[in-house]
Order: C-alpha cells, then sequence, then structure tokens
C-alpha cells in the first residue's frame, strides 16, 4: 500500500483542515491498554519486542474564519538523544515545522494555538529552544500566537505530583506564562465560530477535545481521550496511562453517541496518519467501528 502523502488535505465545509504530524514514537502496550490481556490487544496492534506499539502524533492546521490555527504540537526539539532513543522517536518526514513549510505556513503566521492536554508528546513545539543556540529558557514556537489551554489542565501541569510530574516538561508551557501569550479557559468555549472546545477529563482531568464544526459539517479531534480508534470501539478498553480511569469510560461514551449521531468525523491524535476516519454501526453488531478516510465530501490529500 502507498503511503499517505503528509500534509492531509480536506474540507469541512467552509474550513480548510490539513492533518501534519511530528513523527512517530513507541509507547508501552501495557500503557497504552492497561488491564487489557496482551492476548487481546496485540490483535489489533501488533507490539514490537520491546512489547512497543507506534503512536503518531498527529496535529491538525486549520483555516478557519480568517485565522491560521494549530491544533497540537507534538514533541518538539528539546529532546536530548538520549530521550529521543528511549521513546523510539523517528520523523521519516521531517518535524511539525517542516510539514507546515510543506503547507506553505510560517511559525509567525500562526494565530491560535490549542493543545488538548500539557503532555510532552502534545505541547512540544509550543517552545522551541532559542534561535541563538543559548542556554536560555525556551521561547515561543509561534510568536504571535495565543495559545489556549483548560485552566485546570494549567494548575495540574504548573503543581504536578508524584505520578504526573514526568508528564508535563516546564519548559514546554511556562514561557508562555512568562510571555504572556497564555489564555486559560474553563469548560466549554467557542474559540471560533468554527471551533468549539469541549472538556473530556479522563486521560487528564483538565483534558479537553476540539470539535470542528461548519455548514453542517463536523469533525472531532480526539487529543487522548482516546489513545487509539480501538478506544472509540471499545470504550471500556482504557490506558494505563489515564489518570481517571472510570472518567475515561463515561466520556469516551458521550464523545461516540455524539460522533455517531451527526455522523462526524473524528481525528485520532495517535492513530496512524492522518488519524482520519468515521465511526460506524455494522448490522448485527453491538460495538461500533472505526473505519480510516477522509469526509466524502471535498475530501481530498496532497
Amino acid at each position: 500500500m502507498a503511503e499517505t502523502p503528509t500534509p492531509f488535505r480536506f474540507a469541512l465545509g467552509a474550513v480548510e483542515v490539513t492533518i501534519l504530524n511530528d513523527g512517530i514514537f513507541m509507547l508501552d502496550g501495557g500503557s497504552v491498554f492497561g488491564r487489557v490481556p496482551r492476548v487481546l490487544w496485540e490483535k489489533v496492534v501488533a507490539p514490537d519486542h520491546f512489547n512497543r506499539v507506534p503512536a503518531a502524533m498527529n496535529s491538525i492546521l486549520l483555516h478557519a474564519g480568517g485565522k491560521l490555527v494549530l491544533i497540537e504540537t507534538g514533541y518538539g526539539d528539546k529532546l536530548s538523544a538520549k530521550e529521543m532513543a528511549i521513546f523510539g522517536l523517528t520523523r521519516p518526514q521531517g518535524t511539525l515545522l517542516d510539514q507546515l513549510a510543506l503547507a506553505g505556513v510560517r511559525p509567525e503566521e500562526i494565530d491560535i494555538v490549542i493543545n488538548t492536554h500539557l503532555h510532552g508528546d502534545h505541547a512540544g513545539w509550543n517552545t522551541r529552544r532559542p534561535p541563538d543556540g543559548s542556554a536560555d529558557e525556551a521561547v515561543p514556537t509561534f510568536p504571535n500566537a495565543r495559545y489556549i489551554v483548560q485552566r485546570l489542565e494549567w494548575d495540574e501541569a504548573a503543581h504536578p505530583n508524584e505520578l504526573t510530574a514526568p508528564g508535563y516538561p516546564p519548559g514546554n508551557f511556562a514561557p508562555l506564562l512568562t510571555r504572556g501569550v497564555l489564555d486559560l479557559v474553563e469548560g466549554e468555549v467557542r474559540v471560533l465560530p468554527e471551533i468549539r472546545l469541549v472538556p473530556t477529563p479522563g486521560h487528564t482531568a483538565g483534558h479537553q477535545s476540539v470539535w470542528l464544526e461548519s455548514r453542517g459539517a463536523a469533525a472531532l479531534f480526539t487529543g487522548d481521550a482516546a489513545l487509539h480508534a480501538t478506544h472509540l470501539e471499545r470504550i471500556n478498553w482504557v490506558g494505563a496511562v489515564d489518570n481517571l480511569p472510570i472518567t475515561s469510560v463515561a466520556t469516551k461514551r458521550k464523545l461516540v453517541e455524539e460522533v455517531m449521531r451527526r455522523q462526524a468525523s473524528v481525528v485520532v491524535t495517535h492513530q496512524p496518519f492522518p488519524g482520519l476516519g468515521i465511526l460506524v454501526q455494522p448490522a448485527g453488531e453491538r460495538r461500533p467501528r472505526f473505519v480510516a478516510g477522509a469526509p466524502d465530501a471535498g475530501a481530498a490529500s496532497e
């Protein structure tokens, strides 16, 4: 099968959606599927000899309402060589910034950056190493953007405990507050007429997902409300990395019901690129099924 080219572009109503990626890293299968026995989950995602499964880092670039909006920013450029090796991070098609360049967009053109949460693999390119190579504090990668995150997520990232601290490298988000480019929101918020943020707690207490809505068409960017499309098909499959597993089940139930009711598209952050598909209910089956592919109307890739 031919590799899906990047960036991957399609139309959602009046919104131009471009899916980008910051590479692939490897996650322990147990962390992704939690208490689900390997004999079950390995039928869905084959692990490597270290019991790891691949996790793409899909981001979305939106042309909406005259604004350029970026959802999710991958791992960034601040990892050490040792950390990159530990995470098994590879970028065969370049970094997120390389992907933006392919899409014809410069970092300074981005107006809004949205993080579903502040874990290192979702907020890494929020900031970058100083251009002069100094050891000073990281600087915002998108210098003219406002960065949007839930206040509860910010509070937990800024004041982590022994369990959560490793997931929140402060260099990815602390400089945003220092530079005055951070917007903290609470609850459901409509950023633009076409972009609606909704709290989706479970993976973290302050996690949010993003609804894209235009001219009757809709798409959901899950963030880590679903680590893999399988987690939407089987809502009781909850990753060990979810801080609130019972809440995760309730959150996914609500999302799946709305996605299917609205016949919306879904972009799953860590699904193999581009992570785009729909949920369908096969006759005679009790669980929905994720079917990869772009919406019929206006779909195109490049």
